[in-house]
């Protein structure tokens, strides 16, 4: 293998081993809290260069605010007979719901708890608030669901849970439409609100906040009860009243300030009451505008895009022009977010992304100066190893052809692998796995050199091969499925003198597909390796592991089937579709070299597979059966006829197209 220094000296080798460097540092970092801060500090920003809106014309907030205090003079909790007096002043005044902010959880004196449930009963828009007290212990932890007294409780419109989530920094940015399995208080008021229009369940999203403190419309509470200055009836009608705590600070011990920190808090430095931010809440609902953010999953595809595509670049470029692409980019990913939050309201974090190329690019800058300061030289070594003659032969006769690159021909890719080697190999010493390799490779390896084909490389206990390069071939095809059929021949041959030495017996799979590739020389410009690549390779992968699902040991494609026509006894397998391609392929099961006669259970395979492909299960059962009976224990004639079975208990659809899907390799 390339050393690390030469893998570095690439360009590619850079951006490969820098962006997944880059990308194991910044995705484990966005889950810490670290990684959220950082993020949040730019989203912050972005609340605050949002224009200011007008407050909402539907809203209007009653603070219990330090001026009640003053002109009430009155200690907290009020009595009951003021909010029922307010209940009373909103409800007179047209207000379309009247919302507390405020738990009525235990009885005050039995007349104003009347007076409160009375006129709850009588305005029949009034919503209350409930709360959930935790209780921890060493070896416990439970919460409590804490309601409004039960008259009341009985009387209102609705219940809501009044608690705010902030996120772990402390900041108040996303709502919830439940918690812990209650509806909170502004999810109740949207659902009563626009009963047309139900929200999505477990809705969860960002504040659309119309601005930062006192941004909604506010009113005090003594202002309501005024009888002598009394509050325009203007001012509440066909409005949503939002009832609560908006005190800087605590007048008396018994009331909890209930304020919390926002986005504007930086910018302001006022914090929020609690009854400002259900009123935001229920203004984002009913707007429709709440914000959405990048999942987890897309922005890992976008960190891996773009770090790889950038540290690509960056490795390409020399430190100033690096400089440059990695400024405009910056700006790029940074406008970007910008104009997706204030204009979508779209939350695509871009700060650890930013904070990764800068890292990125100061790697790149050193690794570049390192490698300046040494001398390029030409590769040292053609090739450390070429396991074909021939591929060494025209290497020596072309030496042009050693530089990276390569060309399209026309060739036959096969694929081999051992079955059942991983279980195989999990009861046997390291040493015996080794020897067990060797021993099937070595006679595999001189089969397909003989049949002029190119090894290219071994895969754990997989053998890749391929024939047309370096060298054309015009009979590529016939050649790899000749090698194919001795290679099986030698496995069965074999099998006995292995068991003998105490080996387990081993059977192999092997794909074969023909087609475009594009052979070459593929890796750094001091060590490489002649390979060949495209769908051509990929195919051939696929059909070997096809070999699993219907018991064969060789399968072609229809390509090499074609191409091979007439020299070889194959039955047509099935019209499978291969993962990671959406076009189906028609499979052959590789037999035989042609015989004098065909075995006549091919010929009843072939009408069993016509009847199956015409939905005739009892015909189709019919003729597996009978292949059965002639060829005992036909691996594909069990698979099709326990298929023929499942489709007689439930049919497949209509649109069915006769094309089996296989999820796996």
């Amino acid at each position: 293998m390339p050393s690390i220094s030469k893998t570095f000296r690439n360009p590619r080798g850079r951006a490969l081993i820098g962006g997944i460097l880059t990308l194991i540092i910044l995705i484990p970092l966005s889950f810490t809290s670290l990684g959220r801060v950082l993020e949040n500090f730019w989203l912050d920003r972005l609340y605050t260069w949002k224009t200011p809106e007008a407050p909402p014309a539907d809203l209007l907030i009653v603070g219990i605010d330090e001026p009640s205090f003053q002109e009430l003079g009155l200690a907290w909790p009020w009595p009951r007979r003021l909010h029922a007096d307010l209940v009373d002043r909103l409800a007179a005044a047209g207000a379309r719901l009247i919302v507390f902010d405020v738990v009525f959880a235990e009885p005050t004196t039995e007349r104003d708890d009347a007076l409160l449930q009375a006129a709850i009963s009588q305005a029949g828009n009034v919503f209350l608030s409930t709360d959930l007290d935790t209780v921890e212990d060493r070896q416990f932890s439970r919460q409590i669901l804490i309601q409004p007294y039960k008259p009341l409780r009985q009387s209102a419109r609705a219940l809501g849970l009044s608690m705010v989530t902030p996120d772990p920094d402390g900041v108040v940015r996303h709502f919830n439409l439940q918690i812990c399995g209650q509806e909170t208080l502004a999810a109740a008021v949207a659902r009563i609100v626009r009963p047309t229009h139900p929200l999505p369940p477990g809705l969860f999203g960002l504040i659309d906040y119309a601005g930062p403190s006192r941004s909604l419309d506010t009113v005090s509470y003594y202002q309501v009860l005024d009888q002598v200055h009394p509050l325009p009836a203007g001012r509440i009608r066909d409005r949503i009243v939002l009832v609560g705590h908006m005190l800087g600070a605590s007048p008396t011990p018994q009331v909890r300030t209930d304020t919390f920190y926002t986005p504007y808090y930086s910018t302001t430095g006022r914090i929020t009451s609690g009854v400002e931010i259900h009123g935001q809440i229920v203004h984002t609902l009913l707007s429709g505008n709440w914000g959405r953010e990048l999942q987890t999953t897309g922005r890992i595809i976008l960190y891996g895009i773009v770090i790889l595509v950038a540290t690509y670049m960056m490795a390409r470029l020399a430190p100033m022009p690096g400089l440059g692409f990695l400024g405009g980019l910056i700006l790029l990913i940074l406008g970007s977010s910008a104009a997706l939050f204030l204009l979508w309201h779209y939350w695509a974090p871009p700060v650890l992304l930013v904070g990764g190329l800068a890292v990125l690019f100061s790697g790149n800058v050193l690794v570049h100066y390192l490698l300046e300061a040494r001398e390029r030289r030409w590769l040292r070594q053609a090739f450390g190893r070429y396991l074909s003659p021939s591929v060494v032969q025209v290497i020596v006769s072309h030496p042009e052809r050693l530089q990276l690159g390569g060309e399209e021909v026309d060739g036959t890719v096969l694929f081999s692998d051992l079955a059942g080697f991983t279980a195989i190999s999990e009861n046997m010493a390291p040493a015996d796995v080794v020897r067990l390799l060797n021993v099937y490779f070595s006679p595999l390896t001189e089969i397909i050199l003989a049949h002029q084909g190119t090894l290219d490389k071994f895969i754990g206990d997989a053998i890749m091969a391929f024939w047309g390069a370096p060298l054309p071939l015009q009979d590529h095809a016939v050649k790899a499925c000749q090698a194919a059929l001795a290679m099986r021949r030698a496995m069965d041959s074999w099998d006995s003198r292995w068991q003998r030495q105490g080996l387990p017996k081993l059977r192999t799979r092997i794909g074969l597909h023909s087609g475009p590739l594009v052979a070459g020389n593929v890796g750094s410009r001091e060590r490489f390796n002649y390979t060949v690549l495209g769908d051509t390779v990929n195919l051939a992968s696929r059909l070997e592991g096809v070999n699993k699902a219907y018991g064969t040991e060789i399968l072609i494609s229809e390509e090499v089937h074609r191409r091979a026509v007439g020299r070889f006894l194959a039955r047509e397998l099935d019209l499978v579709r291969v993962k990671g391609r959406v076009e189906p392929v028609t499979i052959y099961e590789l037999l035989a070299e042609t015989p004098a006669a065909e075995p006549e259970w091919l010929n009843i395979f072939a009408i069993g597979r016509h009847a199956y492909r015409e939905k005739d299960w009892d015909k189709a059962e019919k003729q597996f059966l009978e292949v059965l009976r002639l060829k005992p224990e036909d691996p594909p004639a069990q698979v099709f006829l326990s298929r023929v079975r499942a489709y007689r208990i439930l049919p497949p659809p209509p649109q069915w197209d006769d094309v089996f899907t296989l999820e796996g390799k």
